[in-house]
C-alpha cells in the first residue's frame, strides 16, 4: 500500500495516507448526515448533521491511527523495525520488519484491538455526559463513534488472517506446535473461509436492497480473502526459502554470444551447461542482450531453430550487472532478499563478477513444490566456457 499523502511523524514513525481514505471519509460522513444522526437527534439543520458527520469521520481516522500506533509501539519494544503507518480505505497498515517470535507476535497483535476497545469505552462515556448535559447531536455523534471503535476492535479479533485475531491465532498455534508454517496455513485457511462468507453476505445484503452495507461487507470480505491468500503464499515462501541463501537458488552464470542461432547455441553451449543461465553478449559489445536457459531454447519449434537467434528469445535482465548503479544480489544474502524484487532474471555478483542468475520461474517452481530448499556449496565466480565453444568468444 503506497502513501499518497505524507502526514508527518508520530513518535518517530512516519505516518501517511492513501488517496482511498478520502472515499472512506466521504462515505462515513454521508451515512451519518443523511440517516444515522437525523434519526438519533432530530430537529437540527442539515448543515449541523454534515458538520457532525465530517467530524465523526475524521475522529474515526484518529481512532484507527491510535490503533496502529499501539502496534508500532509494541513492535519497537520487541526490538523490531517499524517502516511506517498508512491509513487507507480499509483502515490502517503498520509496516513491521524483523525477526518475530510467538510471544511478540501475540502482544503486537493484541494491543491494537485493545486500544480500540478502550478508546471506544472512553468515547461512550463522553456520549453519556453529553446526553446528560442536553446535547443530543453531540451525544448521538459520540455514541456512534464509541460504538464503531468497539466494533472495529472486536472485529479485528476474529481469528482469521490478516486481521489481528488471525495473528493472535497464528502466535498461539506457533507457540503450541513450534511450527510456523503450519500456523500460517491454518490461519490463512480461516481467513479464506471468513473472507468468502463476507463476500457472499455482501451480495445477499445487496439483493435485500441495502446498497451501502452490502458494498462495505463485500469489500471487507474481498480484502480478507485476498490478504489471506497473500499470507499463505508468503508463509510458503518463508518455509521453502527461509533457511537458504541466494547462492542456493541461483543458476550458475555463463557469459555467451547472443547472436548465434538457437540450434548452434544448443550444440556449442547449452548441451555443455544444461543447468546454467546464459548471460548473452551483444554482437557490438554494447551490453547484454538478456538471459536464456536450456529450457527456453528447447521450447523453440524445430523448424525455427536455424532461423532464430538466442537473443531473440532472451528474457530481460532485471538489473545491470555492471557499472556504479548496479543492483545485483549477493550470493550470501538470504534467499528471501528476492521478495518484492521485480523482474524475471536477477543477476548475482561476487567480487565484481557475475556468478549466477536467479530466475523467477525457478523460484516460483520451488515455492509451488513446497519443499524446503537444501543448502549447497557454489563454485567459481563465473563458469569458464567449454573447450568446444571457446572459439566463439570475442
Amino acid at each position: 500500500m503506497q502513501d499518497s499523502l505524507k502526514l508527518g511523524r508520530l513518535g518517530g514513525v512516519e505516518v501517511g495516507a492513501n488517496w482511498s481514505i478520502l472515499l472512506l471519509v466521504a462515505l462515513v460522513a454521508y451515512a451519518l448526515a443523511s440517516s444515522s444522526l437525523p434519526a438519533g437527534a432530530p430537529g437540527y439543520p442539515r448543515y449541523a448533521y454534515w458538520a457532525a458527520g465530517l467530524a465523526a469521520a475524521v475522529a474515526l481516522l484518529v481512532g484507527v491511527l491510535l490503533h496502529e500506533v499501539a502496534h508500532a509501539v509494541a513492535a519497537r519494544r520487541a526490538k523490531m523495525q517499524v517502516g511506517g503507518i498508512t491509513l487507507w480505505f480499509m483502515g490502517g497498515l503498520t509496516r513491521i520488519e524483523g525477526e518475530e517470535h510467538p510471544r511478540s507476535e501475540l502482544w503486537i497483535a493484541l494491543v491494537g484491538p485493545l486500544t480500540s476497545v478502550v478508546l471506544g469505552g472512553v468515547v461512550l462515556g463522553a456520549a453519556l455526559g453529553a446526553r446528560g448535559a442536553g446535547w443530543p447531536l453531540a451525544a448521538s455523534t459520540l455514541g456512534w463513534l464509541g460504538g464503531i471503535n468497539i466494533i472495529l476492535g472486536l472485529f479485528n479479533l476474529l481469528p482469521a488472517s490478516p486481521l489481528d485475531g488471525g495473528k493472535v491465532l497464528h502466535g498461539l498455534l506457533w507457540w503450541a506446535t513450534g511450527k510456523r508454517y503450519l500456523a500460517t496455513r491454518l490461519t490463512a485457511g480461516t481467513g479464506t473461509v471468513l473472507g468468502g462468507l463476507g463476500v457472499f453476505g455482501g451480495f445477499i445484503t445487496l439483493e435485500m436492497g441495502n446498497f451501502l452495507d452490502g458494498v462495505v461487507l463485500a469489500l471487507l470480505g474481498w480484502f480478507v480473502l485476498s490478504s489471506a491468500r497473500g499470507e499463505q503464499l508468503a508463509g510458503r515462501a518463508r518455509y521453502v526459502l527461509g533457511d537458504v541463501r541466494i547462492s542456493d537458488i541461483m543458476r550458475p552464470a555463463v557469459i555467451a554470444p547472443g547472436w548465434l542461432t538457437v540450434s548452434a547455441f544448443w550444440n556449442e553451449w547449452a548441451s555443455h551447461y544444461p543447468g546454467a543461465a546464459f548471460l548473452l553478449e551483444r554482437w557490438a559489445g554494447d551490453g547484454w542482450a538478456g538471459v536464456v536457459t536450456a529450457q527456453q531454447l528447447g521450447s523453440v519449434p524445430p523448424g525455427l531453430q536455424a532461423a532464430m537467434r538466442a537473443q531473440d528469445i532472451a528474457l530481460p535482465l532485471s538489473a545491470s550487472p555492471v557499472g556504479p548503479d548496479r543492483k545485483a544480489l549477493d550470493p550470501e544474502e538470504p534467499a528471501l532478499a528476492i521478495a518484492g524484487r521485480p523482474g524475471v532474471a536477477l543477476p548475482v555478483e561476487h567480487n565484481d563478477k557475475v556468478v549466477g542468475i536467479v530466475m523467477a520461474t525457478d523460484v516460483a517452481a520451488m515455492v509451488a513444490r513446497g519443499t524446503p530448499v537444501p543448502r549447497r556449496t557454489w563454485g567459481t565466480p563465473v563458469w569458464p566456457p567449454s573447450p568446444a565453444a571457446s572459439h566463439l568468444l570475442r
